[in-house]
């Protein structure tokens, strides 16, 4: 994913805004970056390069100016080492920090404090927050975006994420997945015409790689994270009895099949789908606030 960047005028933002640190979110793939620049709430993602050189630089020319450097996320902890003799550092628990940043995105998106929630954050793999008074780990799953992207690198030896985004919205992924309308007889009514637009089997049509088309392909993969994401967050809701489910994390950015898929999954099950804008800085954010 290119680096890219958001602005969030100070103006419109109710809280106070520390302008002397800088929140740092270091995951197995992307690097979000939350620092207060040009009166503005700067949101920066950078790639997590293996020497981490391109975020080094970057923290290196905000010396001086940023005096605290707080790390989250799980690549964070070297930089954080590397960074302490020279500026005050902190290296946060990231669900702490996920927490924190999604209860401050509600309230700048919906100008209310955010419900008991489940705050699901879809990452290189996946983990889910129970969010009442205080933050509860839940668990995850290990499907999420390096699952979308390890696969497509097997099948199509090299792509990009926003290209391979892109790609699957051109798709139908019912020219390769099986549905339940597949099974069932047009006048069968044991099942309801919602039920039959759920996937009975993905990839159930597929007889080779060769006869599967590319765009197909790619929008099934995301629908099927997607809807076992939907499916096991609805559970866990269900069992710690709330409605609203926020969806964040680096695989949600321009990913409107996802969004989709999980909203229908959610709505079948009573459950509020909720996907916040800049979803993706939480833990950034929760680190410069904390």
């Amino acid at each position: 994913m290119e680096n890219s960047i958001s602005k969030i005028p100070l103006d419109e933002i109710s809280i106070q805004i520390p302008i002397d640190t800088i929140g740092i979110d270091m995951g197995q793939t992307l690097t979000k970056i939350a620092l207060v620049e040009d009166k503005s709430l700067n949101l920066l993602i950078l790639p997590t390069q293996t020497d981490f050189q391109e975020i080094r630089s970057f923290l290196m020319t905000k010396k001086g100016k940023y005096n605290k450097f707080i790390f989250t996320g799980g690549k964070a902890f070297s930089l954080n080492n590397d960074f302490s003799n020279e500026v005050e550092t902190l290296l946060l628990n990231e669900f702490e920090a996920n927490s924190k940043g999604i209860e401050t995105l509600y309230m700048l998106n919906k100008k209310k404090e955010l419900p008991p929630s489940l705050i699901v954050s879809i990452g290189t793999g996946t983990s889910i927050i129970l969010k009442r008074e205080s933050f509860q780990h839940l668990g995850g799953t290990a499907l999420g975006g390096g699952f979308f992207m390890g696969l497509l690198k097997l099948i199509y030896n090299e792509i990009k994420y926003k290209e391979a985004v892109e790609t699957a919205t051109k798709g139908d992924r019912y020219g390769i997945d099986l549905k339940v309308s597949d099974i069932y007889d047009d006048e069968d009514n044991r099942v309801d015409n919602i039920f039959r637009e759920f996937t009975a089997a993905s990839f159930g049509k597929v007889e080779d790689i060769k006869s599967a088309k590319k765009e197909d392909l790619l929008h099934s993969v995301i629908s099927l994270i997607s809807e076992n994401i939907g499916m096991l967050a609805s559970f866990l809701a269900d069992k710690e009895d709330v409605k609203d489910i926020v969806f964040c994390g680096g695989f949600t950015i321009e990913n409107k099949i996802l969004r989709k898929a999980i909203s229908r999954i959610c709505m079948f099950q009573q459950k509020k789908a909720v996907f916040l804008k800049n979803a993706e800085f939480m833990g950034a954010i929760g680190a410069l606030l904390s």
